[in-house]
């Protein structure tokens, strides 16, 4: 990112995407509808969440033909399989869980191995946050991942800040609010180590990505892209910034689909 950031992405050219290979899209707000809704009791979860729109998945595949699209999101990779399923495989990717795994070519790479301390600290953090669940009313349940703990709540909850501080001793893992759940997770991983990931799967330079994201999750890919587009200027900046659409990614598509015609 330069002096002009957050430039209107009706700025970006032809010259800007002229050696752009992977175009990385964040899920909720960018390419689906924000908000999930959970509910756990016991032994029964209900999840709902918003699918993908004909409309963007139109444009997607309309934009597969002139690059590599990947869906770099921390939900599982099995939700992202099924929500993204129309537009697999071909040149399409997924990568899940903040960079842990990397769907591609139907295969499911995970990149990192986990430590002995991250393993235990994760089991014991999320038998913590069990004790947290069943007392509190503001818990509505976590959502299912394998490595990443996703407890989603009605408001803010000191505590599990503290659960996760308390242990941690050696302070490897982050506590991330995002205005619905908290995602809890070693601090190595990040979407934007999963980009790095892919790019050097498909033989590409790390400069050779456009990626767009909204939230605090995204900000590690936003900072390796070649190029950075937010939907949200206001909570992430970027080289390019898209206001007044509830899925942001569309403006970005309709900008690049009219550059490589």
């Amino acid at each position: 990112m330069s002096d002009t950031d957050n430039q209107p992405i009706t700025q970006l050219t032809k010259d800007h995407i002229k050696d752009i290979k992977i175009i990385c899209f964040d899920t909720d707000g960018v390419t689906v509808k924000r908000g999930t809704q959970i509910e756990q009791k016991g032994q029964e979860l209900y999840i709902k969440t918003f699918p993908l729109e004909p409309s963007m998945l139109a444009k997607l595949t309309a934009l597969k033909k002139h690059f590599h699209i990947t869906i770099n999101s921390g939900r599982s990779s099995l939700y992202l399989t099924e929500m993204y399923r129309h537009l697999l495989w071909g040149n399409t990717s997924i990568i899940s869980e903040n960079g842990v795994f990397i769907l591609h070519q139907g295969k499911l790479i995970q990149n990192f191995d986990f430590s002995d301390y991250e393993l235990t600290t994760l089991k014991t953090i999320r038998s913590e946050l069990d004790k947290l669940a069943i007392s509190n009313s503001s818990v509505k349940g976590f959502e299912p991942k394998q490595f990443i703990i996703s407890l989603h709540c009605s408001q803010t909850l000191p505590q599990v800040d503290q659960i996760v501080s308390q242990n941690d001793p050696q302070k490897e893992f982050y506590c991330w609010w995002n205005g619905e759940a908290y995602d809890i997770a070693p601090r190595r991983f990040s979407k934007g180590v999963g980009l790095k990931k892919l790019s050097q799967l498909l033989g590409f330079d790390i400069s050779q990505t456009l990626a767009v994201g909204n939230g605090v999750n995204d900000k590690d890919m936003i900072d390796v892209a070649g190029i950075s587009v937010t939907t949200d200027p206001a909570t992430l900046s970027a080289d390019f910034s898209i206001t007044g659409e509830h899925l942001g990614g569309t403006k970005l598509i309709d900008q690049l689909l009219k550059l490589v015609r």
